[in-house]
């Protein structure tokens, strides 16, 4: 770890922070972008239902759980550099096979079913990899402003992500939407090999290994006195944050009367309102403990739920300035949680482990997604989709119940103080 720091040295922007910190911009365009793509598609060009759109993020959430518990805890084991450009240039050829069968005309809800269940999980791997990758580049005393400006940059992505799916579709062709996607994790996995890593030789893959590590890394998981409630509230925020994303499309589409390029000019506020929240979040994580900004962050954005159940059709302005400030609102308290979470989970476990124990925390927390989405699914073969947004909400509103109940949570003090005890 000597050494890390030193290459660190006290400064954030160094040469593969600085990299690494574009680079996730780029992917994390990619990924939202195939977010509002593969929903759009099958929404617009199969005219798939509410259910089949559920059915689709049924199988994203599957593909996460699928890779990362196969193939998760390698993150320890390998160059995660290489690793990360790897996914990023799968990821690349999935979306191009997508575009490829829109122009022979053979695109299908069985296509997009699998390209989601795939990109999730090459998704999932490069996040995992991803997080245990930025201690190496961060200073411990700088991890919280270092995972701010990625949280950061998260949202930023889904301002651009958001107005291009909307828009890229009604000005060139659907097909432009998996061509860009497709780009976007090209560029990262090239920007990705530029990131220098101190790694030792890696080890020969075996599956039993693979497993014997996520074994371990859930053992650490649920041994965890904070981690292992915080864990918990995620999974259940997922649970039900899953549904919503599941039918709010469908949702803005069809009750709204929405067009995608209405709905895709609604996410551009709702970003910049997201990345604006970066100025808050330090203030949030030295002002409030632990505790207060995890309860407050993980209820708060039910919120953001109930509002999309004003979209009145016909009303276009007022559409796109609610749902712009719900998913704004949203996104301002998921990158505050997301800030403190992570800080949290690099600073309590050990480097060494930090891949293994987001491989298993993740299989957890991105595993409940198809559990989410196919509830959302069900719900929606008999209720309207205001009715199911409206069920999920209030699931999100209790996510916080792990929290208030875990006597260790509510005794740790402010991230600062323990950034200096473990310095």
């Amino acid at each position: 770890m000597t050494d890390q720091i030193a290459r660190s040295s006290a400064r954030l922007w160094n040469r593969d922070f600085s990299t690494l910190w574009w680079s996730e911009a780029v992917s994390f365009f990619g990924s939202q972008l195939t977010l509002f793509a593969i929903p759009i598609g099958a929404l617009q060009l199969l005219d798939s239902s509410a259910s089949d759109v559920a059915w689709i993020n049924t199988a994203a959430g599957l593909g996460t759980v699928f890779c990362l518990g196969l193939l998760g805890p390698w993150t320890d084991k390998v160059c995660r550099t290489r690793f990360m450009s790897l996914m990023s240039g799968l990821r690349a050829l999935v979306l191009s096979a997508m575009a490829v069968l829109f122009l022979t005309g053979n695109l299908s809800l069985l296509a997009l079913v699998i390209a989601a269940f795939l990109v999730s999980g090459l998704t999932g791997l490069y996040d995992s990899a991803f997080a245990a990758l930025l201690p190496s580049v961060a200073h411990r005393s700088k991890l919280t402003t270092a995972n701010t400006w990625v949280a950061g940059i998260r949202s930023a992505g889904d301002i651009g992500a958001g107005a291009t799916a909307g828009i890229l579709p009604q000005l060139l062709s659907p097909v432009a939407l998996f061509i860009s996607d497709a780009v976007t994790y090209l560029v990262s996995a090239l920007a990705i090999g530029q990131i220098r890593e101190d790694r030792q030789a890696s080890e020969t893959f075996t599956f039993r290994n693979c497993f014997l590590s996520l074994g371990s890394g859930f053992a650490i998981l649920v041994r965890d006195r904070v981690m292992w409630p915080v864990t918990l509230s995620i999974a259940h925020f997922n649970l039900f944050t899953t549904a919503i994303q599941s039918v709010y499309v469908t949702h803005a589409l069809r009750s709204g009367s929405m067009t995608p390029a209405e709905i895709g000019i609604a996410g551009a506020p709702g970003g910049i309102i997201g990345l604006l929240s970066m100025l808050i979040a330090p203030r949030v994580w030295d002002g409030f403990r632990p505790v207060q900004a995890l309860m407050a962050t993980f209820m708060l954005p039910a919120l953001a739920g109930l509002g999309m159940l004003l979209l009145t059709p016909g009303h276009i302005v007022a559409n796109v300035l609610l749902l712009g400030l719900s998913l704004g609102f949203w996104a301002s308290c998921v990158m505050v949680n997301i800030t403190g979470t992570e800080t949290l989970k690099q600073l309590l476990i050990p480097h060494e482990a930090l891949g293994r124990f987001s491989s298993a925390s993740r299989v957890l927390t991105w595993g409940i997604d198809p559990i989410g989405a196919a509830v959302a699914g069900v719900l929606a073969l008999f209720l309207p989709t205001g009715a199911v947004l409206a069920v999920a909400s209030s699931g999100v509103v209790i996510s916080a119940c792990w929290i208030a109940a875990s006597a260790a949570v509510r005794e740790l003090p402010l991230l600062s103080e323990i950034e200096q005890r473990r310095e």
